[in-house]
């Protein structure tokens, strides 16, 4: 699967730091669906269930040569 993008903010929880669904280790990220997990173990989980859409990277941005203002 590869890596994934997760540069939009909405994978930061500032409220604090959570148990990752995967590993149990702290982490302040967050999947798409609110999960608690780290990137590194979303990417691992991705690669161990190809097809599976649990975890996905945010879709790209518009650059101005795209459009965006």
């Amino acid at each position: 699967m590869g890596l994934l993008n997760w540069t939009s903010s909405q994978h930061y929880d500032h409220s604090g730091d959570c148990p990752c669904t995967l590993c149990g280790k702290p982490t302040p990220l967050r999947s798409h669906d609110g999960e608690p997990v780290h990137k590194v173990c979303a990417e691992e989980w991705n690669d161990a269930h190809p097809g599976a859409s649990r975890f996905h990277s945010d879709p790209p941005r518009k650059t101005r040569k795209d459009g965006a203002r």
